[in-house]
This record gives C-alpha cells, structure tokens and sequence, in this order.
C-alpha cells in the first residue's frame, strides 16, 4: 500500500529537456493502466484464495453437521442397532455362494439394512458433489462405510439385480472403493 503513496508520484516527477531548458512530464504512456491491470489481477487472486477457503471451511462444517446429526439423533441412533443385528442375521442365512436369499427380502432386517444403507448413499453423494469434505467424512465414517461395503454386500447386490435398481447405493460403493485405494496407497491411516 505504501507504494501508492510513495512509489506511484515518483512517476510524475517532472523532468529537464535538454534542448530547450524546459521542464516537461516524464512520457510514462500506459503504465498506470498496467499497474490498475496488475492491481485488480491481485484483488481477483485474492478473491479467488478466500472464496476457495471458505467453501473448505463450509464443506467441513457440512460434514461435520452431519456427524452430529447421526450420533445424536435418536431415532438414527436407532436405526444404526437395527442395522448392525441385521447385518448380523443376514450374514448367518446367506446361500452356498455368499448371495443373499430371496426369503430375506421384504423382512424388518432387509429394510433396517436399506435405510441404514441409504445414509451411507446419502453421504456419498456429499462427497461425490463436493458438499461434504472427504478427509473428514473418512476420518469419522471409515470404519462404518468398510463394514457397510463388506457386509452388505450380498444385499447390496440383490438390490442392484432387481428392474431398475442396477444404480442403487453406487455412489456408495464408489466412496468406498475410492477410501480402500487411498488408505492402500497411504493417503489414509
């Protein structure tokens, strides 16, 4: 800023022709236009950095909001016992390949599996669309989406197998697989 104050009259000082004694403007052309050009570039860029800061800032409150919504609600609390016995019971009554059988279909533990499921879907898509941060849905979440990914898996299938259901909890599967690679490859503990 000092500059403007210093720097910029510097460069209207008058100064001596030679030829005629006289004292003219130094001839600077379009240097001012250049130095409001820079000048607005540096307002752009810093413009840039905050606005980028602060929707980094937002999508980890998002995703933190939403933690706090699953560990204190109630009924989401809930919901997360129901799905956990549920995982449970669907584990012991899979088919000789590791599918899920038909028969489960339509139970209490099916859908407390599915709603529970769709949390997980919900917060994929979060992170997905960039509403969520991923770092801090990893850091609270990971181990819930591992045991969702794994254990589900034979439901989650049967889901997609169904007319028309062949995009049901991708999004899901996507964060999941996306978390696997980037804790293999270290970016994640």
């Amino acid at each position: 800023g000092a500059w403007l104050f210093v720097g910029l009259p510097l460069l209207y000082l008058p100064t001596q022709d030679n030829v005629h004694g006289e004292r003219n403007m130094v001839d600077w052309g379009t240097v001012p236009q250049w130095l409001t050009a820079l000048i607005a570039g540096g307002a752009l860029i810093a413009a840039w950095v905050s606005i980028k800061g602060q929707r980094e800032i937002a999508r980890k409150r998002a995703a933190t909001d939403f933690f706090l919504k699953t560990e204190m609600d109630h009924e989401t609390l809930e919901s997360h016992k129901r799905y956990i016995s549920a995982l449970a019971k669907l584990a012991s009554g899979l088919g000789s390949n590791g599918e899920m059988q038909s028969s489960f279909e339509g139970t209490d533990d099916y859908w407390a599996i599915r709603d529970y499921l769709n949390l997980h879907e919900l917060m994929a898509v979060g992170i997905l669309k960039e509403v969520f941060d991923d770092h801090v849905c990893h850091d609270f979440w990971a181990g819930e989406m591992r045991r969702a990914y794994q254990g589900a898996m034979p439901l989650i299938k049967y889901v997609q197998a169904q007319p028309g259901q062949g995009g049901t909890y991708i999004e899901m599967i996507r964060v999941a697989k996306d978390w696997e690679e980037k804790r293999r490859r270290g970016v994640y503990s």
